[in-house]
């Protein structure tokens, strides 16, 4: 049975963990500046993807979803980055009303992942404080 080590961070199972381990190499507080970054500014990105949602622009809809799809990655949400670039993609391709089901799924999944990283945050700066 693998035993477990008290002292190493473990990231919630929707995110990607390898990814994250590679990333911050075992650094919970850059882990946990990134994600507080991520909450810092995922409302505003997101408010540029539904301006452009709105106003019909699938120009600016790709590039605002371009940004977002950065930002999930940095935290692990690489499941939802390779779903931005899906959309992406079909901006190019496709008229508005056909990305209409795409972008509320990606709405969805944005708000679950927003609830996600407030937890992983609040739960690395625990771990961090508990560690120092």
């Amino acid at each position: 049975m693998q035993q477990l080590d008290p002292n190493k961070f473990i990231f919630n199972k929707s995110l990607n963990a390898k990814f994250l381990e590679e990333l911050f190499e075992g650094d919970t507080i850059y882990a946990e500046t990134i994600f507080e970054d991520f909450l810092r500014d995922l409302p505003d990105y997101w408010t540029s993807v539904e301006s452009a949602y709105k106003k019909n622009d699938v120009g600016e809809l790709s590039t605002a979803i371009h940004k977002c799809k950065t930002l999930f990655g940095y935290v692990g949400f690489t499941d939802i980055q390779e779903f931005c670039q899906e959309f992406e993609n079909n901006c190019a391709r496709k008229p508005l009303h056909a990305l209409e089901v795409g972008y509320l799924v990606l709405s969805q999944k944005k708000e679950t992942a927003r609830q996600i990283i407030e937890n992983e945050f609040n739960r690395l700066k625990s771990f961090n404080a508990a560690n120092q």
